[in-house]
């Protein structure tokens, strides 16, 4: 995600689209975390949490793919829930970082219960 100006580059890393997806993400209703996508990233997230660890960005020609790993509300219409997430993700990032989004892929890693009496 570079651009070439003629007064320099700029560029975007993935890590600062990830910020922007954790955020849309953190208001979406239904989702109550994010998980991991591979082992190594929950080990890591023990020692330091970071919600980037499940949020993939690659770049195609026709826009940012985005893959979101979460853990939803059980009870909640989970796939209702993904669509909401995928326009929001959209929605944030084509607003905050001006970049075309072609694809949010939905990962539903979980359910959690709401706590118990």
């Amino acid at each position: 995600m570079k651009e070439q100006t003629e007064r320099g580059r700029i560029e975007v890393l993935p890590s600062a689209i990830a910020a922007v997806v954790a955020q849309a993400l953190s208001q979406c209703y239904g989702v109550v975390g994010l998980a991991p996508h591979t082992m190594a990233d929950a080990v890591a997230n023990f020692f330091a949490p970071d919600a980037r660890r499940s949020i993939a960005v690659r770049e195609r020609p026709d826009g940012l793919v985005i893959d979101v790993h979460l853990i939803l509300a059980h009870g909640v219409r989970l796939i209702a829930v993904a669509r909401s997430v995928q326009h929001a993700v959209k929605y944030h990032v084509e607003r905050v970082v001006g970049l075309p989004v072609a694809e949010v892929n939905v990962h539903i890693r979980g359910l959690q219960a709401p706590p118990g009496p």
